[in-house]
């Protein structure tokens, strides 16, 4: 898993158009440790190329420092790839805090991208993770219980070190992500020696499977446990040591990784423009659909192997309506660290485009219309908050949602955020974020399209946060999408 977990896992989440780049500053209060409690042979610096499908994509820098009080860990990394057919150089610098356990004790993430700008620092206390975001200042803290105190990716070769783990031994850990902070338990296999090519390369070095969240990654490591290289296979992606010059090496604009074209998943057969559809039945094959969220009041699924689903639109005009605030799912009404629905700026936002409006099935429409007015489509590389969008106004699916979500919450219209894939063209999904509100039913929304509702070339596979979110990774790679029945409006 390592950093390649932090970088893949938003990856795959994420819309066709997104990329999740994280910045984790080094807090003068809190990242100065006294000289005397570090040893410098104690210090280990490590220098990765990041690969997609053998095409380099950036490079990744980790220090890590060993003290009596456990470890210090700074990590940096630069990625070029091309979004949408817009070339996007993505930055991120890293900081975190271990106990003498290695378990991780804090972390401080500060998104600073094309002109936005989102800090997020988290603290573990008794098994209690403290999460503070900066939006433009201004803070949203949540408090999240955890079952043991985790560990984190990019400590993954010390544990195992600290630990002395042999060819045969397995081990469950607890595992924290700051990227996506989804916790999690991470299954450890430690294999025998084997040979892996590294650049052409054969190399021999220990085999480390893990397990986490549904991912399947491995690690070989030589004598010393230093990494050889890292391997996520499903999507292709690969982590290897180089030199300084090796990594720094810039990329050429001919030579950027397309996202778009890697993550798409095409169909067996073209089907008309799915906004023209009343009706889509699919069969999902290569996946396992524990841990995802399929079935909702407009997808059902009608069997197991294959996974068989449906698809209906949802008709506005045979649904109850309601005077909002709602009293129902208030769950969905509630702030979050990204979702700052209370937040004075979102209100007065919501009210102006709902103005005086208290139907909950126009008061939607209205929303829908009015945040794809508002944000202008740029793919984006960020995580993006509620606030910082609505200030910059500016970015893709994840934007449009968050905002969406927090702007309907703030006026008492239940909403959740969608993850999964969207068919734009009737031959090929992608993967997207839209929403789904409360009106008698979850109906699906999609303000980036602005499609009330959504149509039926929305597969939704998870419902929720970022955390929630991450999940998805399981299906890259893996998923085909057959096209078994549609039915014209």
């Amino acid at each position: 898993m390592k950093r390649i977990a932090g970088i893949a896992i938003i990856v795959i989440i994420v819309a066709i158009t997104a990329y999740l780049i994280i910045q984790i500053p080094r807090p003068v209060e809190k990242a100065e440790i006294p000289v005397e409690e570090i040893v410098q042979s104690d210090i280990t610096e490590e220098w990765l190329g990041i690969f997609i499908q053998g095409q380099r994509i950036g490079y990744s820098f980790t220090k890590i420092a060993r003290a009596a009080t456990g470890l210090t860990i700074e990590n940096r990394s630069l990625m070029t790839l091309v979004m949408m057919t817009e070339q996007r150089t993505l930055q991120t610098h890293t900081f975190a805090h271990t106990d003498n356990e290695y378990t991780l004790k804090d972390f401080f993430l500060e998104i600073t991208t094309a002109g936005h700008a989102t800090k997020i620092e988290g603290t573990i206390h008794d098994q209690k993770l403290t999460l503070t975001s900066y939006s433009h200042g201004v803070p949203q803290t949540q408090t999240i219980i955890l079952k043991e105190k985790p560990y984190i990716p990019d400590a993954l070769e010390q544990v195992i070190m600290q630990k002395n783990l042999k060819a045969g031994d397995e081990i469950s850990i607890p595992y924290f992500d700051p990227t996506t902070q989804s916790s999690s338990i991470a299954r450890i296999r430690v294999g025998d020696q084997e040979v892996v090519n590294v650049l052409g390369t054969d190399v021999t070095g220990m085999r480390v499977d893990i397990d986490y969240m549904g991912i399947h990654s491995m690690l070989w490591l030589d004598e010393n446990y230093t990494l050889i290289k890292e391997s996520v296979p499903a999507m292709g992606m690969e982590m290897i040591p180089m030199s300084r010059e090796q990594a720094l090496a810039e990329i050429e604009p001919a030579q950027a990784f397309d996202l778009l074209s890697f993550f798409a998943v095409k169909l067996n057969t073209t089907i008309p423009h799915p906004t023209t559809l009343s009706y889509l039945k699919l069969s999902l094959e290569g996946i396992s659909i524990e841990d995802l969220d399929i079935e909702d009041d407009f997808q059902h699924i009608l069997g197991y192997d294959p996974v068989i689903v449906e698809s209906y639109r949802a008709q506005i005009d045979q649904l109850p309506e309601y005077t909002l605030p709602s009293d129902e799912h208030t769950a969905f009404l509630e702030p979050s660290v990204y979702i700052q629905c209370r937040n004075d700026e979102i209100i007065n936002a919501a009210r102006d485009l709902v103005r005086n409006e208290k139907n909950a099935t126009r008061v939607a429409e209205k929303l829908v219309h009015g945040v794809y007015r508002l944000i202008k489509k740029n793919p984006t590389a960020s995580l993006p908050s509620a606030l910082d969008v609505l200030r910059t106004k500016e970015g893709d699916c994840n934007e449009h949602s968050i905002l969406f979500t927090a702007l309907a919450r703030s006026v008492g219209l239940p909403t959740k955020i969608y993850v999964g894939l969207v068919n734009l063209d009737g031959s090929s999904y992608f993967y997207h974020a839209w929403c789904a509100v409360w009106l008698g039913k979850w109906v699906p929304v999609d303000p980036t399209f602005d499609q009330f509702p959504a149509d039926v070339g929305h597969l939704k596979l998870k419902e929720g946060e970022l955390a929630e979110q991450a999940k998805v990774l399981q299906v890259v790679g893996k998923l085909r999408i057959n096209v078994l029945e549609y039915v014209p409006q």
